[in-house]
């Protein structure tokens, strides 16, 4: 079995470098010397039980530069019979995947011909996903192939420029047994019977699209057709299935007015005549040919099950249809934004809290899975062939998408989107289009975020190392250390809106947006009350390389921390009448090493926990943690664990500031071979908790990541937090003013600053606000001449200050 498992392997890898080598010819290059403007595709017959068809395809041609002699068309696994150009017979090679034509005469920029090409034979299908089916009752097309180079196939069908940049108009004449039915792409113009007593079935699609997105389906089907409220009026929904499927689909469809409503809201006008879904027996889900998706049977079984799929496919009509990725190098710019959208299609119906569950669970799943899933860390930008359809482009994409709405807050987000489709509808595109879009529209440079974020592999990893505070009167200094970890990735990320989470004593907390520039950072604030933590984040509203669970406890049991991975068992609760919180926090990088040397230990290679809390004391218990070298845990133990799991102990230490020692743990393995098993703290502190094995005579290869330079002490400064100046996220300026000053951000906040000026003795004698995403303040003041103090706060909360000097 082994062996004809990897033979099959082996099939496949041949089969993949047959394709590179038969594609070695310029792809999107061709439609920069001619255009196919219109296509027709006439199918007159279609045999279910030979799997054959004939078929014939009429493509007008224009030339875009002068003197072109030859043209190259795609045609993959077909017979071409016979080509004509102008009606009459051309003088053609075919080798698939690849049709030669040399015109009688060259042709100059501007003219145009019409060539004709007569065809027959059983249509492919890819190995894996994609291509043409027959399948019982029906026959029908998957316009990508996910093994294919390129992944393109509307060469298996037609004809064509395989490729994402040409587009064209298209036209079809299917021919089908008068017991079935045609439905493709556009609308239906006409259904008639030839002399066979066979249905011609004829549908026309105005608007462009690219080869891929072409569709046909035919089987014995009906159709469920509905209305749509749309911002233009009314669109209709034509949803083609067998009769004994009508049911489902309406139970199935029960929400797509809302997915309806949610894409035009956010993203703009629909802006095709129809909205159409053919089912189809395909078991790995669905394809989003223009207005006539392709969505498998089983996915459609009459509940709400699969409704964000449905979502998915109908966002592409926005993301992949209307403006399509130029390259298969930037499918994310289709696929990462269509996962995105079942999100948005989540949040839309089921409110805020069902959204961020789904993308805790998006996050969670892709920082565990996609480098296991796609071969390794790899950025969403830039993909390479073989992982074009994987789950960084996927489930990344969508994760970065969720960071980048942070960075712009709502309004800019989606009015930025919605700018960059209507800038781009019916063109193709590349992520530096969209990031050029969003900079322009929304004046916020994102060359940072993309380049980070969107074009590297890995991801940033943040940590607070240690915190100090003092109490200053009625008012509490803190001053708060905060690093910049690796996971995976080249380069540390810069210009980070890096959420700053503050807890108060009665379980409440705040959140600051802050602007991370650097491999660490020291921020001074001052609070009018006695902080209980500070975590990064603990909203979830940036997509680092770190999961988290917080959670109120009042009662004993075994409380999941899933996210984390980690567990708490509750032995007794002090007073009820006092809720404890909990917030575990699994960071996905190797945990500093030791500070000293500690013989024969050897700490974890790739994640470490941190436990925070309030009222701990209130609470008797031990925290959990398992560890497990299988796939169950994605391997996430499987390098580290090396030797007798009778060797594992558990570390702790308060934060960066300390060195690792035991802590007070206990260990149960299923077997001490399995790799396998728990480790208990059998006490709820506060701090950081790494697991460590004892490995006599290996040296561990691991250097902490530890910062350089000036932050080389960072966790160990000590400094005088009552005079020591905050970082600058503000300029006020000029500065000795005459009367007129300008407030500067140096970052687009998603909060309201309040801005309050005072002079020497305390005395308020200005406010304003900087309102949300305003980056600029200007203020003409009759101040008399002095030193005035300028204070921005949010939430109540003094972020900094600055001084500035009037002089007349």
């Amino acid at each position: 079995m082994k062996k004809l498992f990897f033979l099959f392997l082996f099939l496949i890898f041949l089969h993949v470098l047959s394709y590179a080598q038969k594609q070695t010819r310029a792809l999107n290059t061709r439609s920069d010397t001619a255009d196919i403007t219109n296509t027709i595709i006439a199918v007159t017959n279609i045999n279910k039980i030979a799997k054959t068809i004939e078929a014939n395809a009429t493509l007008s041609i224009k030339s875009k530069i002068n003197n072109l002699q030859t043209i190259y068309l795609d045609l993959e696994g077909l017979q071409v019979d016979s080509i004509f150009v102008n009606n009459t017979a051309a003088n053609y090679n075919y080798t698939s995947p690849l049709i030669t034509i040399q015109l009688a005469s060259t042709l100059n920029i501007g003219d145009s011909i019409s060539t004709q090409i007569y065809y027959h034979g059983t249509p492919l299908s890819d190995p894996t996903w994609g291509g043409f089916y027959f399948s019982g009752v029906y026959a029908f097309n998957m316009g990508v192939g996910f093994t294919a180079q390129p992944h393109a196939v509307g060469r298996m069908l037609f004809p064509c420029f395989d490729n994402f940049v040409e587009r064209c108009a298209f036209e079809f004449y299917i021919t089908t047994a008068n017991t079935d039915m045609a439905v493709c792409n556009g609308e239906l113009e006409d259904s008639m019977f030839n002399a066979n007593n066979e249905i011609i079935w004829h549908w026309k699609l105005q608007e462009c699209i690219p080869s891929y997105l072409t569709s046909l389906a035919v089987a014995p089907y009906v159709f469920v057709k509905k209305n749509l409220n749309s911002i233009s009026g009314t669109k209709e929904l034509w949803i083609a299935c067998l009769p004994a499927d009508t049911n489902k689909v309406n139970g199935s469809f029960a929400n797509i007015q809302q997915s309806y409503n949610m894409l035009e809201k956010y993203f703009g006008e629909y802006k095709w005549n129809k909205v159409g879904y053919s089912l189809v027996p395909f078991g790995a889900g669905a394809m989003e040919h223009a207005t006539n998706i392709h969505i498998g049977v089983a996915f459609i079984d009459g509940t709400l099950n699969y409704e964000t799929l449905i979502a998915h496919e109908l966002s592409h009509h926005w993301f992949g249809d209307l403006a399509t990725c130029s390259t298969a190098q930037d499918m994310w710019l289709n696929e990462g934004f269509a996962s995105y959208c079942e999100m948005l299609h989540t949040e839309y119906v089921y409110g805020k809290d069902a959204y961020m569950k789904e993308y805790k669970a998006n996050h969670v799943s892709m920082l565990n899975s996609a480098h296991i899933n796609d071969d390794g860390y790899r950025a969403v930008s830039k993909m390479d062939s073989n992982h074009t359809y994987g789950t960084t482009v996927y489930n990344k994409g969508a994760d970065m998408l969720h960071t980048l709405r942070t960075y712009l807050g709502d309004s800019l987000f989606f009015s930025g989107i919605k700018n960059y489709l209507n800038q781009n509808q019916f063109m193709h595109v590349s992520t530096i289009a969209l990031q050029q879009s969003l900079s322009a529209y929304t004046g916020r440079n994102l060359t940072d975020f993309f380049s980070d974020w969107i074009m590297q592999a890995g991801f940033a990893n943040f940590c607070i190392d240690s915190t100090q505070s003092t109490q200053v009167g009625a008012d509490w200094k803190v001053k708060l250390f905060v690093r910049q970890r690796k996971h995976k990735n080249n380069n540390y990320y810069h210009n980070v809106l890096l959420p700053i989470t503050i807890y108060k004593k009665d379980l409440s907390h705040i959140t600051i947006p802050t602007n991370f520039n650097q491999q660490c950072q020291v921020y001074n604030f001052t609070f009018p009350f006695e902080p209980a933590f500070i975590c990064i984040d603990e909203d979830e509203m940036i997509s680092d390389a770190s999961t988290a669970n917080t959670m109120r406890i009042n009662s004993i049991g075994f409380k999941i921390f899933a996210d984390a991975k980690a567990k708490v068992k509750i032995n007794a609760v002090v007073s009820s009448s006092d809720s404890t919180l909990i917030r575990i926090e699994q960071h996905y990088v190797a945990p500093d090493r030791f500070k000293t040397t500690f013989p024969s230990y050897v700490l974890h290679d790739t994640r470490y926990w941190q436990v925070n809390g309030i009222n701990l004391g209130n609470i008797k218990g031990y925290l959990q943690f398992a560890y497990n070298v299988n796939i169950g845990n994605h391997y996430a133990d499987s390098s580290w664990l090396q030797g007798n799991e009778s060797n594992i102990r558990l570390f702790y230490r308060k934060d960066a500031t300390e060195d690792w020692k035991f802590a007070n743990d206990s260990l149960v393995t299923g077997g001490t071979t399995d790799k396998i098993g728990v480790i208990y703290a059998k006490e709820i502190l506060p701090g950081e908790y790494a697991l460590g094995i004892n490995r006599i005579g290996y040296t561990d290869t691991i250097v902490t990541d530890a910062p350089v330079g000036l932050c080389s002490n960072i966790a160990n400064a000590i400094s005088d937090l009552q005079t020591e100046k905050p970082s600058s996220n503000f300029i006020v300026f000029p500065n000795p003013s005459n009367g007129e000053i300008t407030i500067k951000s140096l970052q687009l906040n998603n909060k309201a600053i309040t801005i309050l000026i005072k002079n020497t003795d305390g005395k308020l004698i200005y406010t304003d606000t900087l309102q949300a995403y305003q980056l600029q303040k200007n203020i003409s003041t009759n101040f008399a001449a002095g030193m005035y103090i300028v204070s921005f706060f949010i939430d109540n909360i003094s972020i900094e200050s600055a001084n500035i000097i009037v002089k007349h």
